[in-house]
């Protein structure tokens, strides 16, 4: 009794989000449209293992999975599944880590493209360390050197924010650099916590040129801070499975990180409800990564869906095709609905549907990623937008949200990013301190000439 009253929880919970009542849809009446996903590997996609109501039961048990899958609300999920430990408060975390990785790249992005692409002769001396820290974290370790040695060692509020980054790039920039020495109190990383950044701004920043002006800024290592506290958080939870937190998010890691080493497939605990359909798409993404690339493609095509979909997404160049990729996602939903309402008799239950849309934006947020390292911008955007436009409630992924932000960001378009940013920063409060980089972005941006359209 209880199992199923656990159960219709959460079937609750996707009823309540989905907008519909808490009758089962009818059978589905459109037949599954032709794919080239065939029946097993359909069967180890965790939608269609999570299928019955039965299945899930045991998440629905505690309602930290609610908060992770269904709400997206990752700090109250850290919570409730911290109190669990194990896999289950490790996938939390690792949710957190990698949501503020990507804040921290929009950041990164934004000061670049303001202070490093377009400076100006009255920007502040100390826009020379916050363009350091951030080629830093784009992985262009010569240009963050080259920003570092313009700071100096002149008396400037960036000094000890400075100061870590300068011993590493002096060094072999082995990551992560030490940055324990700076003015951010985080405590020690613990199962269940999740700290927030009070002190913003950071510090005020002079302009040069005889003006009193001063800009505010909060610095991007604060979000690299709370990036590394949710992994080593998550690594404590996961005990023995800590190379899965690694594999998990591989795909949204920073530039400058090395490389995650091919693991053990995903467990169902890191699977249910993420942008990875099947246990091998981890290691794909990892690989895809590294040192292998775009060859990745090819070498998991028959261990991984993501890559399999990748192979037949490809145009005549030889690269992904966007409109290829989009039209076979969208066949595999179609297949996914299908394959599990054969579990429940041949009516399409309203969980199966929810599930098989987030398989579907997560689907298209993941071939973006590989589009990018083929090296097809333009085609990354076009799927990121496409699963932009499908996100929403469960489907509505903070990680990719800010991921899509911190590729406009690259592209000198703040203005969406501006929009992701104020959203998710109302949940997760210590993403403002990637809005002040953004701010100064959109205002250079905007003193730009008239009719040009930055972004895609």
């Amino acid at each position: 009794m209880q199992r199923t009253l656990c159960a219709l929880t959460l079937c609750g919970a996707l009823l309540s989000l989905s907008g519909c009542g808490g009758e089962p849809e009818p059978p589905a009446t459109e037949p599954a449209a032709e794919t080239s996903v065939g029946a097993d590997r359909l069967a180890e996609t965790w939608p269609v293992m999570m299928a019955t109501e039965d299945s899930f039961a045991s998440y629905a048990k505690n309602g930290g999975w609610i908060s992770l899958l269904m709400k997206r609300n990752y700090m109250a999920a850290v919570e409730q599944l911290g109190k669990t430990g194990g896999m289950e408060g490790a996938r939390a975390h690792a949710e957190l880590a990698a949501l503020y990785r990507q804040a921290a790249l929009l950041s990164a992005n934004a000061l670049v493209e303001t202070y490093g692409v377009t400076p100006e002769p009255t920007d502040p001396l100390g826009t020379q360390h916050l363009i350091s820290v951030s080629y830093a974290l784009q992985g262009d370790l010569e240009k963050a050197r080259a920003a570092s040695a313009a700071l100096g060692d002149v008396d400037d509020p960036t000094q000890v924010w400075h100061a870590p980054w300068k011993t590493w790039l002096a060094g072999d920039a082995t990551w992560p650099p030490d940055l324990s020495s700076l003015p951010v109190d985080l405590g020690e990383p613990t199962v269940g916590g999740h700290p927030t950044l009070t002190d913003v701004p950071h510090f005020s920043l002079p302009e040069r040129g005889g003006n009193d002006a001063k800009r505010d800024m909060a610095d991007p290592a604060a979000l690299v801070l709370l990036a590394l506290w949710h992994d080593a958080a998550a690594k404590l939870a996961a005990g023995d499975g800590a190379d899965i937190v690694d594999v998990y998010r591989a795909g949204y890691r920073l530039p400058v990180e090395p490389a995650v080493p091919v693991g053990k497939p995903l467990p169902e605990t890191f699977l249910f409800g993420s942008d990875l359909l099947v246990p091998g798409d981890g290691n794909f993404l990892a690989d895809l990564h590294g040192a292998d690339g775009a060859k990745a493609i090819d070498k998991h095509a028959d261990s991984s869906l993501l890559a399999h979909l990748a192979v037949q997404a490809r145009g005549e160049a030889g690269k992904m095709d966007a409109e290829r990729a989009i039209d076979l996602v969208t066949q595999l939903r179609a297949s996914l609905v299908a394959a599990s309402a054969a579990k429940t008799g041949g009516e399409v239950q309203q969980h199966q549907r929810t599930f098989a849309d987030v398989a579907y934006v997560g689907a298209l947020r993941s071939l973006a990623l590989v589009a990018e390292v083929e090296g097809d911008r333009e085609v990354s955007g076009l799927l990121r937008i496409n699963a932009l436009e499908r996100s929403e409630k469960a489907t509505a992924c903070p990680v990719g949200m800010l991921a899509l932000g911190a590729w406009d960001t690259s592209n000198r378009y703040p203005l969406r990013a501006q929009d992701i940013l104020h959203a998710q920063a109302r949940r997760f409060p210590s993403l403002e301190a990637a809005r002040y980089g953004l701010d100064v972005l959109a205002l250079r941006v905007s003193r730009e000439r008239t009719g040009e359209t930055p972004g895609l």
